[in-house]
């Protein structure tokens, strides 16, 4: 068993073996996501994982990062696969308003932009994403961007801080290498 195959283990172990802190609110859905994340990772995909919970407090809709696997697609961000799937899938739901998306790492700004358009009341993020995450900037958005985003709400997830370091660690796990990839093909 290789190094990469024993640490995807420990973080397997870990996440399915995890209890839920009932103190913290977003804890079960904050859990999901990393679980998610992980099998992101285990296909060669960036560590992050999302779900949409409706306003009766159920999963809808489960995703993740699909850049390089199963072939390439810019687009296929983890929040891009969910909402694709809500949106093919619940051509009924008159809007997102009560609904929740809780990721695993802080919006992009591709998907941040998706996120406001698509009305979703509440994104959740369980870790934040200082190098490229977008909430933590949301006062730069254009005007009409700030406006289109003021009855959602882009907040971080009150979970366990052991599952924020999760999430982060698993975004972390192979992203330089993913990133080197992309650097690559703009050359």
């Amino acid at each position: 068993m290789s190094d990469q195959d024993a640490s995807i283990n420990k973080w397997k172990h870990m996440l399915y073996s995890y209890q839920v802190n009932p103190e913290c609110v977003d804890d079960f859905f904050a859990l999901e996501t990393c679980k998610l994340a992980l099998e992101a990772v285990e296909l060669g995909n960036f560590g992050i994982g999302c779900i949409v919970v409706n306003p009766n407090g159920d999963i809808v809709a489960k995703g993740y990062n699909r850049v390089f696997y199963p072939y390439f697609r810019s687009d296929r961000h983890a929040e891009m696969v969910v909402m694709d799937k809500i949106e093919d899938n619940h051509r009924e739901t008159n809007g997102m308003k009560g609904y929740t998306l809780y990721t695993s790492l802080e919006s992009c700004p591709m998907c941040m932009a998706r996120l406001i358009i698509s009305g979703c009341k509440s994104i959740i993020h369980v870790a934040d994403d200082p190098s490229g995450g977008m909430v933590h900037l949301k006062g730069n958005l254009p005007p009409m961007w700030i406006e289109l985003a003021r009855t959602q709400d882009f907040v971080k997830a009150k979970c366990s801080t052991e599952l924020e370091e999760v999430a982060q660690h698993i975004f972390l796990f192979n992203a330089e290498e993913l990133n080197e990839r992309l650097r690559k093909r703009l050359k």
